[in-house]
């Protein structure tokens, strides 16, 4: 029984990923279990419904999950079995049988023990090459394999892009060997694997692995705290898009760009569980960031920190793309003002309010950010600003009024709506080049006037300014 306990253990080693039939879980547990014969693997599945406790049987705690519901036990011979990428890459595009692909592999095993030349005579190994023809693929995609080893990879040459999405991939060190192994590898997709977080000492072992990969996609990878996060981008120095959609995140914290995220470009946090913005703007200080991504989080309101109505914040200052669609923002015009804090934003994608339109929160978007180029990706042409412009100085133009007289008024005023002061600007030029002659000071001051001496509300809102 011991070295049947003992071959177990070697062959699931806590952590490892297995598929039981369509369902993927994670070994927590090798070992025999009270009342039953034999050995069993404790499993927490990635569906937290498909189990039927959380580790503990008949009082005894065996392991922990996260979920109540997402443990069971099952045995050994249920377990689908493993490959290495290696073969399910040829058994996918060059359609090699497992046994095929196996007797290479041994066929190589041997000609490093031997250290050598036999087979190189006979050819083998040489045919082989020739036919996989991997040094002409330059994307591969195994998703869905039960993948949990590289394998010999070195016939992939020019391999720039590789999904290994929802494999059997447990583990940095398995990663780190495919990418020892593919210098080339720029874009790599585990998304849907469930990976052991890795140690300090690992991550200076495998980090020089990892310093040519430049995308990583990890979607749906059971990161549900911010901290795992940043303790594993340590592996990645020279990163610059992260994917990060759908994993149960809640709170951030702010990154230290000594160590990690020193270039990173593009970060994807849509449909995770990050729902207040304070949480966002914790990653401020990310300099080189360009693009973020916060579809569906959830999100009801943008606020941003503090600044002087002319004035740009000094976080994000690289951030020229926005994605806030399919959150329920409740009020455009706040958002828009906050929006305008931020120095390089040009491309923003919002959906409309529900009490709102397209058309009009466009106007609101393109009046009330100044550098704003694009939206939902039609760009913003010189006429539509110029529109934009108009319909937002109509429909302050009243409460701008009002607080012209009081200076702490007016100062709150433009601190509400911040481009308000330059559509002021831009108005007076408009006026100029066209009303020849007629001082728009002047305008102003009749206009202050007759404010002044409009009493009631009703008259008050039939003042036009056409």
């Amino acid at each position: 029984m011991v070295g049947i306990i003992d071959d177990t253990c070697l062959h699931y080693t806590i952590g490892t990923r297995i598929k039981v039939g369509d369902n993927y879980g994670t070994v927590k547990y090798v070992g025999e279990v009270s009342g039953y014969n034999g050995i069993w693997l404790g499993v927490e599945w990635d569906d937290p419904q498909r189990g039927k406790h959380s580790g503990c049987h008949e009082g005894k705690n065996y392991f922990h999950t996260q979920y109540p519901n997402a443990g069971s036990f099952v045995r050994p011979g249920k377990v689908g079995p493993f490959e290495s990428l290696e073969i399910a890459a040829r058994e996918r595009y060059l359609g090699y049988s497992a046994e095929s692909s196996l007797d290479v592999s041994l066929i190589r095993e041997a000609q490093q023990k031997m250290q050598a030349s036999f087979f190189e005579v006979v050819g083998m190994d040489k045919i082989a090459r020739k036919q996989s023809k991997f040094e002409q693929l330059s994307e591969v995609s195994v998703d869905n394999c039960p993948i949990n080893e590289a394998g010999y990879l070195k016939d992939f040459q020019v391999l720039t892009t590789l999904n290994v999405s929802s494999t059997l991939i447990w583990n940095w060190k398995i990663v780190a060997d495919i990418c020892k192994q593919v210098p080339t590898l720029r874009d790599l997709n585990l998304s849907c694997n469930r990976l052991v977080l890795p140690t300090d000492s690992q991550i200076k072992e495998l980090e020089p692995a990892f310093r040519n990969l430049q995308c990583l996609n990890l979607r749906n990878c059971g990161y549900n705290r911010w901290g795992n996060v940043t303790q594993t981008a340590k592996l990645w120095p020279n990163i610059e898009v992260l994917a990060l959609q759908e994993n149960p995140l809640t709170e951030l914290d702010v990154v230290n760009c000594k160590e990690i995220f020193k270039n990173l470009k593009e970060l994807d946090l849509h449909r995770t569980k990050i729902m207040d913005f304070d949480q966002i703007c914790k990653l401020g200080n990310i300099c080189t960031l360009k693009s973020l991504n916060l579809m569906e989080n959830g999100i009801e309101e943008i606020k941003l920190p503090d600044c002087e109505p002319r004035e740009k914040l000094k976080i994000f200052v690289a951030l020229e793309q926005l994605n806030l669609l399919y959150n329920p923002i409740w009020n455009e015009a706040d958002t828009f003002n906050e929006l305008d804090k931020l120095s390089s934003l040009k491309r923003l994608n919002k959906s409309p309010h529900l009490k709102s339109d397209f058309d009009e929160m466009f106007s609101k978007a393109v009046g009330m950010i100044s550098q704003l180029e694009m939206l939902n990706k039609i760009e913003v042409s010189a006429e539509a600003r110029r529109d934009a412009s108009y319909d937002i100085w109509k429909r302050y133009a009243m409460e701008w009024l009002q607080a012209a007289d009081t200076p702490e008024i007016l100062y709150d005023f433009y601190k509400k709506h911040r481009t308000y002061a330059q559509i002021i600007e831009s108005q007076y030029l408009l006026y100029k080049h066209t009303y020849v002659g007629i001082n728009f000071l002047s305008i102003i001051i009749y206009r202050i006037w007759v404010t002044r001496r409009v009493r009631s509300t009703s008259e008050v809102k039939a003042i036009q300014f056409n």
